[in-house]
């Protein structure tokens, strides 16, 4: 009767031809390099991607504010204007010069709020009556200062606040 021989060498289980034992040089280096030439071709796409996320994230944080104005003007029964600078958002009774309203969640007396940063915004002043309607309607447009991407909020007369 024939016996068949096994594949394991007589060094014993544990025992690795010397061709088995790793990587070639060749290898990690042909590796590093496939890596690298495929994150270079990859970065700029990213880097795009990043700046116009960040546009998108401000004008939806600035859509969040006028939609909060909406809603302390329908609450309060009473207009209110969300008045805005190139870097922070302010909301202020009856209209653009009236009494700042104090904003939960803020220490400071002028109850401004801050964009993040990098980012400005087209002075506007949007007034929502007490019924959520905007008087005037208003188109705010939302800067990354880094890349000059750019993002328009618009809130229609009927207050309805939308970004494309």
């Amino acid at each position: 009767m024939l016996r068949r021989r096994s594949s394991v060498d007589s060094c014993g289980i544990g025992c690795l031809s010397r061709s088995q034992a790793g990587y070639s040089l060749a290898e990690l280096v042909i590796t590093t390099a496939m890596i690298l030439i495929i994150s270079a071709i990859a970065a700029p796409s990213f880097i795009n991607y990043y700046r116009s996320a960040r546009v998108r994230s401000a004008a939806d944080v600035v859509k969040t504010y006028l939609n909060e104005g909406r809603q302390l003007a329908i609450r309060q029964n009473a207009p209110v204007c969300v008045k805005s600078t190139s870097t922070a958002v302010q909301f202020l009774q009856t209209n653009c010069t009236g009494t700042a309203i104090a904003v939960a969640g803020l220490t400071s007396s002028s109850s401004t709020i801050r964009l993040p940063d990098n980012i400005t915004l087209s002075t506007s002043g949007a007034i929502f009556t007490n019924l959520g309607a905007a008087n005037p309607g208003a188109t705010y447009t939302v800067t990354d200062t880094v890349s000059g991407q750019q993002l328009t909020v618009t809130v229609a007369g009927s207050g309805r606040v939308t970004t494309p």
